[in-house]
């Protein structure tokens, strides 16, 4: 290891430790959850009544929970499913992290197999939280080798509304935005 290779090294330790001597919270900067043209936007709209604006943008500020999604084959989904099940999902019950009951994760009633599942959980605390370090690795770890995937409960109604079958190709999503085909003949815009 060369000269700068240490020192680089050093530095990095020494970042890593005044963010870990800080509090769980450190090295995260808050995100601001504030924007006059988006809220003008909704305003011009008028679908939301003047009374009720401000409790609608309070609710559009708070942070989503965490949802993931179990992917791949059926007999791997399922070890992946089992493991979440037994380990990982009993050690996050009866949680409570600042002052927050921490609610075990539950599936998502409407997706099939038990495959999707939420939490009261924002991913900043998995993120940030040294009580759910192990679980945020599994997470990380899963997503990088594509068994899981971090998607938020909206984005997974989409392709279950498609009835895509396995002889069926997705040639590209953009948003809610699919194309899809079955058989060369039939393509479909949706």
């Amino acid at each position: 290891m060369g000269k700068r290779s240490r020192q680089r090294q050093q530095q990095q330790n020494q970042g890593r430790d005044a963010r870990d001597n800080a509090g769980w919270g450190a090295g995260y900067a808050d995100i601001v959850k504030e924007n006059k043209l988006f809220e003008n936007y909704y305003k011009e709209q008028g679908l939301i009544p003047e009374g009720e604006f401000e409790q609608f943008m309070e609710t559009m500020r708070e942070p989503l929970p965490a949802t993931i999604r179990i992917t791949g084959y059926k007999s791997h989904a399922k070890e992946i499913l089992h493991c979440l099940k037994e380990k990982y999902f009993k050690e996050i019950q009866d949680l409570e992290i600042d002052g927050q009951k921490i609610e075990a994760p539950q599936p998502l009633s409407w997706y099939p197999d038990e495959q999707a599942w939420h939490t009261n959980m924002s991913r900043k605390i998995i993120r940030k939280s040294p009580l759910l370090e192990k679980f945020h690795q599994f997470l990380v770890s899963e997503t990088e080798s594509g068994n899981i995937s971090r998607q938020e409960a909206v984005s997974m109604i989409p392709p279950l509304l498609l009835k895509i079958e396995s002889h069926h190709k997705v040639i590209g999503c953009i948003h809610f935005y699919f194309v899809c085909f079955a058989p060369r003949e039939q393509l479909r815009f949706i």
